[in-house]
């Protein structure tokens, strides 16, 4: 991250960041893709209860990791302007707020039953489901204590760590969950409830090494300066709000698809499973923008960090523009594949197309938002976030009801969604970069006074 080589704009440097990264990311989702494989085969009705309790409980950790993340998107542009020290305490600061969200996170699991009750699902259901909550939830503190630390270690140039102990835990998560779903070398047969042990414990182990190796790292120039405490939780804030609204709307968005019929949400579901691994890599992009950006940003100023955040921008669009035309090309073939009913397979192949293009207009958004973070704007990508994904819902019903479009208006109002999201970072990235370039590149972090 710190290489001379990312102020002079050399691809390399960027892949060979972005592909750790995408590495991190692809590893996570893979492993609840692994639990849900192989509680499934075990029984459909554990299956049930796993993706209740992942789908009702997992949304509030996502809320907490997004939380942690827009945080600490601060680290980078400290660690590159020489003040290694400031980028440790970020992180540490990081550390109480994490076991006081996970144990949030563990109240709520532990009122599970309740709250599941209360919404209308059936006793076997909100009981089941419960159980596996209870499990889940013990391991949420240390899940976001290792988003912070894999988010510190990334920031500071050492993503290969992150990459390496996320695939590592992939495979020790393989193989509890043999153990325990379907009970083997003597143990019992857990199905569900034994995969969320699974996923506490290897969460326990990725915190152990990542905190581990998060505290070795204190490198850089110490200047007696005061961390920037209200800057971090202002965006870490404007994140999670972020995140929050999205959780509902997008909840939202698939009832609408229920309520259009089985097939539209069989097409939904299964558009959304083909757009998933080129969404990671998208992500895994951003985040390196970010990171360079950032770092840009705290060693040469706001309008360094411009010429890297829109270099980045089109070195983004390259892999997932040749991605969604091959998408595009082989729409027909890819719904034969996933739906063995010819209807509904040339209804989702006319999807398709749709979910290409949203593909590319988010990958934008998402590279000028992880820029817009990494120049300190707590504001913009939140307002903006927010205001297309309030948009997208009524368009949503009145394109999908209304005008007839069915399915097709679920996905028609997303990319309209996605191209004014786009549109408006790109504009308000370029507004706040070169309203800096009429002052003084700043030679450090912005200095703020806080009490911690």
């Amino acid at each position: 991250m710190t290489d001379a080589r990312i102020d002079r704009g050399d691809a390399w440097a960027f892949y060979r960041l972005a592909v750790p990264l995408i590495t991190s990311r692809a590893g996570l989702a893979i492993m609840g893709m692994a639990d849900a494989l192989m509680v499934a085969r075990f029984s459909a009705h554990e299956f049930a209860w796993l993706s209740l309790a992942e789908g009702v409980l997992g949304r509030g950790l996502d809320i907490g990791v997004a939380f942690l993340i827009g945080g600490l998107s601060l680290v980078p542009r400290a660690f590159a302007s020489g003040d290694g020290a400031l980028a440790h305490r970020l992180w540490r600061r990081t550390i109480p707020v994490s076991v006081v969200l996970g144990l949030c996170g563990l109240v709520a699991a532990l009122a599970g039953e309740s709250v599941l009750t209360a919404a209308g699902q059936a006793p076997e259901l909100s009981m089941g489901a419960a159980r596996v909550m209870r499990v889940l939830g013990l391991g949420y503190p240390a899940a976001l204590l290792a988003i912070g630390a894999a988010v510190y270690l990334e920031g500071i140039g050492h993503p290969q760590i992150v990459a390496a102990t996320v695939v590592a835990a992939n495979v020790l998560n393989v193989c509890l969950n043999w153990l325990l779903i379907g009970g083997h070398w003597g143990l019992p047969a857990m199905g569900a409830t034994g995969s969320a042990w699974s996923t506490t414990l290897v969460r326990c182990g990725l915190a152990l090494v990542l905190v581990s190796w998060a505290a070795r790292y204190r490198g850089g120039e110490t200047r007696p300066q005061i961390a920037p405490g209200n800057e971090q939780w202002r965006l870490g804030l404007g994140a999670a709000a972020t995140v929050g609204v999205l959780v509902v709307l997008t909840a939202m968005l698939t009832a609408f698809a229920g309520w259009l019929g089985v097939v539209p949400l069989v097409i939904y579901s299964a558009a959304w499973n083909v757009a998933g691994p080129v969404a990671l890599i998208t992500l895994g992009l951003a985040d390196a923008t970010g990171i360079q950006v950032a770092a840009a940003a705290g060693r040469h100023g706001d309008t360094t960090a411009a010429r890297v955040a829109w270099t980045n921008l089109r070195r983004t669009l390259l892999p997932v523009g040749a991605l969604a035309a091959l998408l595009i090309a082989t729409s027909t073939r890819v719904a034969g594949f996933y739906l063995a009913d010819q209807t509904a397979a040339a209804l989702m192949a006319v999807c398709l197309p749709f979910v290409a293009c949203l593909l590319l207009f988010d990958a934008s958004g998402f590279v000028m938002a992880a820029a817009l973070r990494g120049v300190r704007d707590a504001v913009g990508p939140p307002v903006i976030d927010i205001g297309a994904m309030v948009f997208v819902v009524p368009t949503a019903a009145v394109l999908a009801f209304s005008r007839g479009m069915g399915v097709r208006g679920l996905f028609t109002a997303m990319v309209l969604a996605s191209v004014a999201r786009a549109g408006l970072l790109m504009w308000r990235f370029s507004q706040r970069t070169t309203a800096a370039g009429a002052a003084p590149a700043p030679t450090s972090v912005h200095q703020e006074p806080t009490h911690v």
